[in-house]
């Protein structure tokens, strides 16, 4: 509910990381309200939200990504949207929901138009906290998802997919993406130094590859490393540092997103 908040706020952080804490609070009322709503069992959460949410990576996230279910039967971006307002508004909040439903991707935004102000991390009254929302529902085939049962705030069963498919969607956002996004660098550090001996969902990685058209050559077990090399080559890490700084739980994590870090986890 929203009077919880006042629990979140710690008056000892900056605004920025108060900001970050009442942001990732919402996300996890609505991986809730997606559970009540029995939603969850339609979209499987993914990207560097879920990463944060389900395996405590130490950086904060704006933006939540979902695909659809291999096993949907019907699904309806208008009405997932009704019911995360009404749930919304009878908890307290005042939300504001624009969307978009034209491309292969539906988006929507989950607008907070007073909560900075009310909670003191804003002196503009119009400041609005937002939330974007991503659903894929052309995903590429071959994730392997998994239920889990997830205890924070609030107890809710979270559809995903598993740790090697969702290296596989990192992989290709880091070999195709085609800016700068420092968020998905830290990510691949996190996913590189704790688990030691994974490779991508190859299925899910190389199908997504097509879709988007961005390499002609199939990633596979001889040459996955050889292909994030070349992506490190090519970085631009003080932008990839800029970018994630004001996400990090830990400000000190900056130090540790270099080159030679990325060289030495892939063993290059």
């Amino acid at each position: 509910m929203k009077d919880y908040i006042e629990k979140v706020i710690d008056k000892k952080l900056s605004a920025n990381d108060n900001k970050n804490r009442i942001r990732e609070y919402i996300q996890k009322y609505l991986l809730y309200v997606l559970y009540k709503q029995k939603i969850y069992k339609k979209i499987v959460f993914c990207g560097g939200t879920a990463l944060r949410i389900l395996y405590n990576t130490r950086r904060y996230s704006e933006d939540m990504d979902f695909s659809l279910s291999k096993n949907l039967k019907e699904y309806n971006f208008k009405s997932i949207l009704g019911c995360i307002n009404k749930e919304f508004e009878a908890a307290g909040y005042n939300i504001e929901i624009s969307y978009s439903d034209k491309k292969s991707v539906n988006d929507a935004f989950l607008k907070f138009p007073d909560i900075l102000y009310e909670y003191g991390l804003s002196s503009h009254e119009n400041e609005k906290l937002s939330i974007k929302i991503e659903i894929d529902t052309n995903p590429p085939v071959g994730g392997k998802e998994e239920l889990t049962l997830y205890q924070s705030v609030y107890m809710c069963y979270i559809l995903h997919y598993d740790i090697p498919s969702l290296f596989a969607g990192k992989m290709h956002a880091l070999l195709c993406r085609q800016y700068t996004k420092g968020r998905d660098w830290y990510d691949l550090l996190w996913y590189l130094m704790n688990f030691r001996e994974l490779e991508p969902n190859y299925s899910m990685l190389n199908n997504a590859i097509k879709q988007t058209d961005c390499k002609s050559s199939e990633i596979g077990s001889s040459n996955w490393k050889e292909e994030l090399k070349k992506a490190v080559d090519a970085v631009d890490i003080k932008k990839a540092r800029e970018d994630v700084y004001r996400f990090l739980e830990n400000p000190d994590d900056i130090d540790m997103l270099t080159k030679e870090n990325f060289y030495r986890q892939l063993n290059l």
